[in-house]
């Protein structure tokens, strides 16, 4: 746990850019709303992907569930990861600490990341063992204790497999990284970002995802060219079924369908 006496508020530019990832104070009473924690609990848990189908236009619980851990991951990890690799601030996006909102407005979500507790620990030593230790106990209150808890359980009740729901949660840590957190961050905290997100892809960073392996690394690949695209993307090992919600059908940027069609007609 966050030592009491450790415990800041974060300054207001801070909370301009996190905000703008969907961190916001905790209100009671909020409308489509229900605390994170009580989605652990199967029927509480079956009854909002089931109110949430239809607006997302799902055709299933399996789809559901996919994109609703999407749009968590971005929710739960933008703040905290910009926060500790830019700010050097640790805030808690433990499981009992957020709430899980689902507005959606002609299929696009319109949550935001309530936090009951927002104040922040402060990393301020230069000792790089004191960080580690930091550094575990906010990315252990993210992953073991929100999201690795949150695909077991919509593996269990949609049976939606777990290598989609991680490679989902996957992509949102390369392209906070990769788009927002070091195309932005000072030139004196590169080293630094880049450490954190290098821990989260080692194979032994297992503790932090309460697993017997890293759910990340396999999904860590080169990027490359497709026949689909003008820049270098990092093609998905699996589908998220985005598409199955769209009318046309759309395609996310790195989804490996369309390119395997596009291959197909190549070779024909």
């Amino acid at each position: 746990m966050f030592k009491q006496d450790n415990k800041h508020e974060l300054l207001t530019d801070e909370w301009e850019v996190l905000a703008a990832f969907g961190l916001k104070f905790y209100q009671q009473d909020e409308p489509l709303a229900i605390d994170s924690s009580k989605l652990l609990d199967d029927v509480l848990c079956f009854e909002t992907l089931q109110k949430i189908m239809p607006e997302l236009g799902a055709p299933n619980l399996k789809v559901t569930a996919s994109l609703v851990i999407k749009r968590v991951a971005f929710l739960t990890l933008a703040p905290v990861l910009y926060a500790m690799s830019s700010f050097d601030k640790g805030l808690d996006a433990s499981i009992e600490n957020s709430v899980f909102e689902y507005p959606l407005e002609n299929r696009i979500w319109q949550s935001k990341m309530p936090l009951k507790d927002t104040s922040v620990s402060v990393w301020k030593s230069s000792d790089k063992e004191s960080r580690e230790v930091w550094r575990n106990e906010i990315l252990g209150k993210v992953f073991a204790g929100h999201l690795t808890l949150l695909v077991e359980k919509f593996y269990h009740l949609t049976k939606v497999s777990r290598r989609v729901l991680w490679e989902n949660i996957a992509v949102r840590v390369f392209s906070i990284y990769e788009q927002r957190i070091l195309t932005n961050i000072a030139e004196e905290k590169r080293v630094i970002a880049e450490a954190d997100y290098a821990y989260l892809l080692d194979k032994t960073s297992t503790q932090l995802f309460g697993l017997e392996e890293n759910p990340l690394t396999v999904f860590y690949r080169d990027k490359q060219l497709t026949a689909l695209s003008e820049n270098p993307v990092r093609v998905r090992c699996t589908c998220c079924f985005y598409y199955q919600a769209t009318e046309p059908p759309v395609y996310c940027g790195s989804c490996p369908l369309p390119l395997k069609k596009a291959n197909s007609s190549l070779k024909k």
